[in-house]
């Protein structure tokens, strides 16, 4: 079973997306009135954060929510019924309210994560592709009695919470998992290391992220990368562990590519012998010759690429895509309204294609829109370039229809 955490600005998204549009299981709420939609109960959590605004009028409350994605295996969860999901969240509502505490009481003295007084929901997702069932939760970090709760360490503390529970029940460890994971990563590393005709960074991005990973960078402020991660679904994995000795790291990933391409042996020998004639000192330039022109020949040609930057939420997310699918993505654009620049729906559209999910939801809800990503969303193994453009055009179309508000059903 393995867990994450953090703190979210967009809780109503969110909502729709963790209740699949109200048709997900609710497993467990709290301190809700009864008979609630979801998107009822995130209006109850807005009330909370109105009602406490002018105690945090200093310093405003920027990420409201604690979104939390608890996944145990197929084979952990064989045959649980609802009540036995709602036991798990209990349990793991537990112990993350446990860390925490500790956390706090180590700082502070006294912790004010204190659960039992917060808004919580927790839905039943089940993947499409594979069928593992997983539980979406959703905190309000603002409780009834207005404290705020920490979430400097919310990451680590539902790792933790995670690995007490596959101890107490020997389940596999989040920390096997990960290492077979790492493993499985630097080995694709090393793969797309070795079929690049020449290093490029946003080549060897761009590959990554075609095999489903998503890669975040590290810039300073000039643009110069410095780092990189690398995400396989819920888990992250820093390029400083990936392989051995450090060498997938940004700054010796060239040397390693160099390594992994080495250059044949020249043909061609030196000499000082006095006397050689003109014709066996050009001979082997002649062969040098024919053999990179069978280089240059036998190269395969590499697809024009259009690449951009964007910027969502003071976060930079780097565009490398073929440039066919980027016009093939351009033409199945369709403006839902006069509202909503063209290039809002394209950057929307690009961001999903390079698997930025929360950064394309971000984007869509800063231009009014109101759509939620699918559980299941992702790119199909049948997909080539220019129809996974066309998919992810037509979800950005969706996801950046305004929504429609009508006064007098804030709850």
């Amino acid at each position: 079973m393995i867990a994450k955490a953090r703190s979210i600005p967009h809780g109503a998204a969110m909502t729709n997306y963790a209740t699949k549009h109200n048709r997900a299981d609710i497993v467990l709420t709290r301190n809700f009135d009864e008979g609630l939609t979801p998107l009822a109960m995130w209006g109850a959590m807005e009330t909370i954060h109105q009602k406490y605004e002018p105690k945090f009028r200093r310093k405003p409350v920027k990420n409201p929510t604690l979104r939390l994605e608890v996944s145990p295996s197929l084979e952990e969860t064989k045959g649980w019924m609802l009540n036995d999901w709602f036991e798990y969240a209990l349990r793991f509502l537990d112990e993350l309210q446990k860390d925490v505490q500790t956390r706090e009481g180590k700082k502070n003295g006294k912790g004010k994560f204190n659960l039992d007084r917060a808004q919580i929901f927790a839905c039943l997702h089940f993947d499409a592709k594979s069928g593992i069932p997983h539980l979406h939760i959703l905190i309000n970090r603002i409780d009834l009695d207005g404290n705020l709760m920490n979430d400097s360490f919310i990451g680590d503390s539902a790792v933790k919470a995670a690995h007490a529970i596959n101890i107490e029940r020997g389940w596999e460890l989040p920390e096997d998992i990960h290492e077979a994971h790492e493993k499985e990563i630097a080995e694709a590393c090393y793969d797309i290391l070795r079929g690049m005709s020449r290093y490029d960074w946003d080549s060897y991005k761009y590959s990554l992220e075609s095999r489903g990973y998503n890669v975040h960078e590290q810039r300073d402020k000039h643009g110069v990368l410095h780092g990189y991660t690398i995400l396989r679904g819920n888990s992250r994995f820093k390029s400083s562990t990936l392989g051995k000795s450090r060498n997938l790291t940004a700054p010796k990933l060239e040397a390693t590519w160099k390594k992994l391409h080495p250059v044949a042996p020249s043909v061609v020998k030196s000499s000082s012998t006095v006397g050689t004639s003109q014709t066996t000192e050009r001979r082997p330039i002649v062969e040098r010759n024919s053999e990179r022109q069978s280089v240059v020949q036998t190269r395969p040609e590499v697809s024009p690429i259009f690449r951009k930057t964007l910027l969502v939420d003071d976060k930079h997310y780097s565009i490398a895509m073929p440039l066919e699918a980027y016009t093939a993505m351009k033409d199945a654009i369709e403006v839902p309204d006069e509202s909503v620049p063209f290039e809002n729906i394209l950057n929307v559209a690009m961001l999903l294609f390079m698997n930025y999910v929360d950064a394309a939801t971000s984007m869509s809800e800063s231009c009014g829109g109101g759509g939620s990503t699918p559980s299941n969303w992702g790119k199909d193994k049948d997909d080539d370039e220019r129809e996974w453009a066309r998919r992810c055009a037509q979800l950005a179309n969706w996801l950046c229809k305004p929504i429609r508000r009508h006064k007098g059903h804030r709850h």
